[in-house]
């Protein structure tokens, strides 16, 4: 499947110059893969690029379908005070989602193995993963070549209630340079939806960021609260990105 790489004017200019990753070098890049981001007006000097991983026939740059995506990136960007290159790479499923299901809605491994593999591709400061990932072999290969090149991966650790991440294949693999992320609510207690870390954390990372509540706005740049595991994960994406370049790596 061919991947076609939507940007803005300003934005093309800088890839043709240096990549995307190289177009400002005092700016971390961040891949949000996702059910694609809007250009709201608070989004659009942010977003470097969209690349449409799932569909075969080519959609409409930064028009995405459900909110998902832009509500993610939304805290992101405001947890990074602004100061942040996003990338999407769009991978909701064309025929849309099931019934009573949240987006992104993606079945097949190979594309979201591939999503990873262009976020790597374009040396970006770390990849956003606001859903919940099998541990399917194609997605650990991809996460754990990502990891090995220096790049941050920060995954939900989903929304089941468990006393467990079901994607701990995942964390694991791209150990140390992994975390999963637990919702809270404002009093600091564990969301009731959260997967939790087990007691022995060996070998993965696990943190907890607000996942309740979370303030955002939706694709038609409305304001708006969100609650979920895929909430807490950009501000802990913010965090650890913010602390490698306090550190100067």
């Amino acid at each position: 499947m061919g991947i076609r790489l939507l940007v803005s004017f300003f934005s093309l200019l800088l890839l043709l110059a240096a990549g995307p990753a190289a177009a400002a070098p005092d700016t971390p890049l961040i891949a949000v893969i996702d059910s694609g981001i809007a250009r709201t007006t608070e989004l659009e000097p942010l977003l470097v690029a969209e690349y449409d991983m799932a569909s075969a026939r080519p959609r409409t740059a930064f028009r995405p379908r459900y909110d998902h995506g832009t509500m993610v990136a939304t805290i992101l960007a405001r947890a990074m005070n602004r100061q942040v290159g996003i990338i999407s790479l769009r991978i909701d499923d064309p025929a849309g989602c099931p019934e009573q299901v949240n987006p992104p809605c993606q079945p097949s491994a190979a594309r979201i193995a591939r999503a990873i593999r262009q976020a790597a591709k374009l040396r970006v400061d770390a990849i956003n993963i606001s859903l919940t990932l099998s541990d399917d072999p194609r997605i650990i290969d991809a996460i754990r070549d990502a990891a090995q090149g220096g790049i941050t991966v920060v995954l939900a650790a989903g929304n089941d209630g468990l006393d467990h991440p079901t994607n701990l294949g995942l964390a694991r693999a791209a150990y140390p340079w992994a975390v999963l992320v637990g919702a809270l609510d404002a009093t600091g207690t564990p969301w009731e939806g959260t997967n939790r870390p087990e007691e022995d954390r060996t070998g993965y990372h696990y943190a907890w960021q607000l996942g309740v509540n979370v303030p955002t706005a939706m694709a038609d740049g409305a304001a708006a609260v969100a609650t979920g595991t895929s909430f807490a994960t950009p501000i802990e994406t913010a965090r650890l990105v913010s602390q490698r370049q306090d550190l100067g790596s």
